[in-house]
């Protein structure tokens, strides 16, 4: 069953990614424009075309949103009491909470999900990656910069992802039962069906200009282990709070449970606050979900 829970969901992943790792790494290729035309075009277009054609209820869509809060004020907490346990510095505590916190929720999560559980799996998970991407863009910021950066620039940041105003039309279009003209919808589901590979191609890419620093490899395998083992254990603590069952309930712990978001590098080297102990908590937990999210699988399905 492992086998086949593998080479059918994660193996796949790992072969696109690859792919991408590969242009980078021998092709030359920049990663930036791709990246740019996935968050300004794709992203948005996945959000709006997978909330406004859900049969999903809001009220469904929010105890998942909530079973991400929760995991973040939960993790965020642990995260913070192992790093002064340990007697980190400042710029190591915050790189640690981002290595363990933040997830990889769209790259990875949502390939998974889909993967694993088809388009119901993925309509449930867009909930999951918008959270994340709009909690990094704020709070992850926020641990980043740890006052060198105010909140309304924070909050700035947070507004410029066009994929909010993309979920919030496809929710006004979904409860009103509206529709755009057919042209415009095609055109929009065509865009939204490349939003998935293009990420993952973006993963490979940016895991190929990030570096590994091995004298941080214990607060490396630390984190990610945070990440990994003990992350997907509160987001089913969180999803059984909140009465998730069936397939959200699954959902909802795939999406805490993929690895370090390649987000958290960035935003660690753009406020330097130790770069490479996150990105080396990125690529090693990359590869190792390939093993933890496989059994999670088996569990789960």
């Amino acid at each position: 069953m492992l086998a086949t829970i593998f080479s059918s969901v994660l193996l796949p992943i790992a072969l696109v990614a690859s792919l991408g790792f590969l242009l980078a790494r021998f092709g030359g290729v920049d990663s930036r424009p791709l990246a740019r035309a996935s968050f300004y075009l794709f992203n948005p277009c996945l959000a709006f075309v997978t909330v406004s054609q859900t049969t999903l209820q809001p009220q469904l869509l929010a105890r998942l949103v909530l079973v991400k809060v929760g995991g973040y004020v939960v993790m965020v907490a642990l995260a913070v009491l192992v790093a002064r346990s340990l007697k980190l510095p400042g710029p190591t505590t915050s790189a640690f909470v981002l290595a363990a916190v933040f997830a990889n929720s769209g790259n990875f999560g949502l390939s998974v999900n889909e993967n694993a559980f088809g388009q119901a799996g993925l309509a449930l998970a867009v909930a999951g990656y918008l959270t994340d991407n709009l909690t990094i863009n704020s709070l992850g910021v926020f641990i980043a910069a740890r006052g060198r950066t105010s909140p309304r620039q924070s909050l700035r940041q947070v507004l410029q992802n066009p994929a909010i105003y993309a979920l919030a039309a496809g929710l006004l279009f979904h409860e009103l039962s509206w529709q755009l003209p057919s042209p415009l919808m095609r055109a929009m589901e065509t865009a939204s069906r490349a939003a998935i590979p293009t990420m993952l191609v973006v993963l490979g890419m940016q895991l190929a200009t990030l570096r590994f620093e091995w004298s941080q490899i214990r607060l490396i395998s630390l984190s990610s282990a945070l990440r990994l083992l003990v992350a997907p254990l509160v987001a089913a603590g969180m999803a059984t709070l909140l009465g998730l069952t069936g397939l959200a309930r699954q959902v909802a712990i795939i999406q805490s449970s993929v690895p370090t978001a390649v987000s958290a590098s960035i935003i660690a080297s753009q406020y330097d606050t130790e770069p490479d102990l996150v990105s080396g908590a990125v690529m090693l937990s990359s590869l190792a979900s390939l093993v933890t999210l496989t059994v999670l699988l088996a569990m789960l399905m």
